[in-house]
Order: structure tokens, then C-alpha cells, then sequence
């Protein structure tokens, strides 16, 4: 197995430099695109503040296609760092499959627990006092809610769970783990992931999800099981608001507290399976 090396500076570097690599890579797209939908407006005949309106309607319509660009760029440059560090670690003997067994079975359980957490993190930020910032996360809402379902569910619900699983999972919290035990590693991860989402119920929402994907990928060491959990986790909770299932949910505190309750029973026996040799 890995032996840990000591906390440093330049180690941290290498750890978190991903998750400020691909924002950067998401901004120079959405730059890019908004350069190629602002000329026809530069050219007419339109004082500022209107060109400045159509550009920004028209970057929140494109949220979509931008987040499709980003990921399409970043899922090769990270997937190449991630093999990378795979191939060190088994250079060095650290890893083995035979170690860490998976059966099917396991699966269907990480996908059933992640929808369930997915669900019960929903609910449960709901009832936290954060309503300060709830514009921000509309905002978010608006810009994600953009195109078709399907492009919603390719994108938001496939692409940018694998690029964020690549970066925080597979990066970040592996090098994490040459420096700090399992739990540390797991919280630290999970903190920077809730940071990453830029507010604060996206944020308390992804650390406690972050918390459950950093455990799968420390228990299988597999990186594809985190990415079917996250996966898992966005389309369910993609589906049942196109649905307007959650409205439903939301509409009555017996419903409420029930599917809460009920979304925490169905998580914790899909975790105690998955803890199962």
C-alpha cells in the first residue's frame, strides 16, 4: 500500500491545482463564446447598454452549450493527468484490483444510495437558514435550466460528473491520501468540492455528497464508481424536477418529512451494503 508522505506546500499544489484549472477552462469558453454571439450586435446599430442585455440573455441560454464545450475539452486533459497518476501508483506497487473486490450488486446499491443522498441533501438544505442566499442559487437554477431535458441530461447529468469526478475524486482526493489518513482526505475533499459550486447551498449540498463519492472511491478505488454515483445522483434529481415531482414533495410537510425520511432509510441501507466484504 501508498506510505504517506508529509503535508507540504508543494504537495497541497499538486492536490488542488485541478480544481482552479477547470473553472478556468469553463470561463475561457463562456469568453469565447460570448466573442463569437456579441459581433452581430456590435455591428448594428444598438446603444451599449442594449448589446450588453442581448449578450448576457444570450450567454444564459447558451449556459448549456458552454458547460458542453468545457467538459469536452477538460475530460481528455484530465482523464491524461489521471491515467498518469494510476501509472505511477502501479509503478510503486500501490495498487492492486484484487484489493478492493466489486460485484455488480455494488453498483445497483451506489446508484440506489446516491439518488436516495441526493434526495435527503435536497430536503435537508431546504431546512437550513440560508435563505441570504438564495438569488445566487437561482441564479445558478436559471442558467442550468437552459435546452432540452436531454441536453440537460448529457450535460449536467453525465459530462460534468465525469469532469468533476476526474478533478476532485480522482486528482484531488488521491493526492490527498499520499499526505493525509482516509477521513481527513475524505473531509478536505469534500470542503473543497462544496467550495468549488461558488455558493453556499450548492456548496453545503456538494460537501455532504462529496463526503459519500470521496468513501466510494477510497472503499473500491475504482474512479468509475464515484462518476456512476454522481451520475446517478444529477439525473434522479434532473428527472423528478422535470417531473415536478419535487414540487410535490415540497407541497405538504407530511410529504415532506415522510420522503425525507424515507429518501435517509433507503441511503443508509444502501451505505450498509455497501460496506459488506
Amino acid at each position: 500500500m501508498e506510505e504517506r508522505r508529509k503535508i507540504t506546500l508543494g504537495g497541497l499544489w499538486c492536490s488542488l491545482y485541478p480544481t482552479f484549472l477547470y473553472p478556468l477552462l469553463q470561463t475561457i469558453c463562456g469568453v469565447i463564446y460570448l466573442m463569437m454571439v456579441s459581433v452581430p450586435f456590435v455591428r448594428a446599430d444598438l446603444s451599449w447598454s442594449e448589446v450588453e442585455s442581448k449578450i448576457m440573455q444570450l450567454y444564459l441560454s447558451g449556459s448549456m452549450w458552454i458547460l458542453l464545450i468545457a467538459a469536452v475539452v477538460s475530460i481528455p486533459l484530465f482523464g491524461w493527468l489521471y491515467c498518469r497518476d494510476m501509472q505511477k501508483k502501479r509503478d510503486l506497487g500501490w495498487w492492486d484490483e484484487g484489493w478492493f473486490p466489486l460485484r455488480e450488486e455494488k453498483l445497483l446499491w451506489t446508484m440506489l444510495g446516491s439518488a436516495a443522498l441526493a434526495l435527503f441533501c435536497n430536503q435537508l438544505v431546504s431546512l437550513l437558514p440560508l435563505s441570504f442566499w438564495v438569488r445566487d442559487l437561482e441564479e445558478v437554477n436559471e442558467a442550468l435550466d437552459t435546452g432540452t431535458i436531454w441536453m440537460q441530461m448529457m450535460v449536467a447529468g453525465c459530462l460534468v460528473p465525469l469532469v468533476e469526478e476526474l478533478v476532485m475524486r480522482g486528482l484531488m482526493y488521491q493526492r490527498f491520501r499520499r499526505m493525509l489518513r482516509p477521513v481527513p482526505a475524505m473531509f478536505w475533499s469534500a470542503l473543497a468540492f462544496g467550495i468549488f459550486h461558488g455558493n453556499v447551498i450548492q456548496g453545503v449540498y456538494a460537501f455532504l455528497l462529496g463526503l459519500f463519492f470521496a468513501w466510494l472511491m477510497e472503499r473500491f478505488q475504482r474512479l468509475w464508481v464515484p462518476v456512476v454515483a454522481h451520475m446517478s445522483a444529477n439525473l434522479f434529481v434532473l428527472l423528478i424536477d422535470d417531473g415536478g415531482w419535487l414540487t410535490k414533495i415540497y407541497s405538504s410537510g407530511e410529504v415532506f418529512l415522510g420522503v425525507m425520511a424515507g429518501s435517509g432509510v433507503v441511503f443508509l441501507v444502501a451505505f450498509w451494503m455497501l460496506r459488506e466484504e
